[in-house]
């Protein structure tokens, strides 16, 4: 019989974790994590950790990357992440097409921590999985579970948003989004369809584990010994001593030759965006360090659409359709906006205005349907 254990993000007080555990017929119990050994101690389990404590990426990766994949997704991912890549655990799918997967990514420290408390109570998973990339992959999906939604499955993202983040980023979300829940969805500025009745969340999640990224891989897979007869392990070491050196050989002179022209063609484009600030030996460390200046410099750009968001809100923007959204970086927000009549949309324009935003219109036109005109928002 399979068994399931979740650690909840809603822990408060002195509980580090409120969890959940079940069994392949039965329903959710909850407790602490002492509670969850008495019951999971004699059994195999699968470990269910909460999204917030991950991040999801798509990632391509040279072809043949072969037994270096690791090494490449790290190469791959550098750019994309602030925190350094020693300091976090990556974990992938399955290849496709050779030069394609998904990529789990959390904080070594915080994951290692989380095991080793487990132990402490008798407890070892036999699988590690990441609760939003439990959803049946076939389509995408947004799951309700544990007060909050889980988005994935089909869909390129893994996310958990509240009701609140989900009305203000509902333009952003997939079109073809399958909501289940047990009641049908009730959010703000989003008409959550299709929906379908789902009852039971946590056996969507289990039988989704399937097929999601285990992150039991690298230093936190689980190594079982064996004894094998000493003919086998010499006709491994025979086996390994032939053909396949000559092939690590040739990768590792390829990767070497790729590596040297990838960092020559990156202190070239240092120069060429940063000609006053001259390249270092570690060109990636000085990387990450000027990426970490813009990040605190600049706010992001779903920050800058959820502020956006509140403040179209606040200023009577319900009256008002956006059609179309673009963002340039030093420039602002470019959006065509159309609206029953041209009285909604100065109404609207003051209202930005009184929000204390620089607000220009042009290119009014009225048609059959009403009116629209583009608004320019400067930073």
């Amino acid at each position: 019989m399979s068994h399931w254990l979740y650690l909840s993000p809603h822990a408060t007080g002195d509980t580090p974790w409120h969890c959940q555990w079940w069994s392949a017929d039965d329903t959710p119990r909850q407790g602490s994590l002492e509670q969850a050994a008495q019951q999971l101690r004699e059994h195999s389990f699968v470990l269910l950790l909460p999204m917030e404590m991950a991040s999801f990426h798509q990632v391509s990766v040279p072809a043949r990357s072969g037994r270096w994949l690791r090494q490449a997704l790290h190469s791959a991912l550098e750019e994309q992440l602030i925190d350094d890549l020693e300091h976090l655990h990556l974990a992938h799918g399955p290849l496709r097409e050779r030069r394609h997967c998904s990529v789990l990514v959390i904080g070594r420290e915080h994951l290692q921590r989380c095991l080793t408390r487990l132990a402490e109570h008798g407890l070892q998973p036999s699988r590690v999985h990441i609760d939003a990339d439990c959803l049946g992959q076939d389509r995408p999906r947004a799951l309700a579970w544990d007060g909050r939604w889980l988005l994935g499955g089909g869909a390129p993202l893994r996310l958990t948003l509240n009701e609140r983040e989900l009305g203000d980023l509902g333009r952003l979300l997939p079109p073809d989004l399958l909501w289940q829940s047990a009641e049908p969805p009730a959010i703000d500025g989003l008409e959550p369809q299709p929906w379908q009745a789902e009852e039971q969340p946590w056996q969507v999640l289990s039988q989704g584990s399937q097929q999601a990224i285990d992150l039991c891989q690298g230093d936190f897979q689980r190594r079982t010994r064996h004894t094998a007869p000493w003919r086998l392990a010499l006709l491994v070491l025979a086996i390994a001593a032939g053909a396949p050196l000559l092939q690590n050989i040739g990768h590792r002179l390829y990767l070497e030759q790729r590596s040297d022209q990838l960092h020559a063609a990156s202190q070239s484009l240092w120069q060429e965006r940063f000609g006053d600030e001259p390249a270092t030996a570690d060109l990636a460390h000085q990387v990450r360090l000027k990426q970490r200046q813009q990040v605190q410099e600049t706010p992001g750009v779903a920050l800058r659409l959820s502020q956006l968001a509140e403040q179209w809100s606040a200023s009577g923007g319900a009256l008002s359709l956006i059609q179309r959204l673009d963002y340039q970086a030093e420039e602002g927000w470019s959006l065509q906006v159309s609206a029953p009549a041209f009285a909604d949309l100065q109404l609207l324009r003051e209202g930005l205005i009184n929000q204390g935003l620089s607000v220009a219109t042009d290119s009014s036109v009225r048609d059959a349907q009403g009116v629209s005109a583009r608004f320019q928002i400067k930073e």
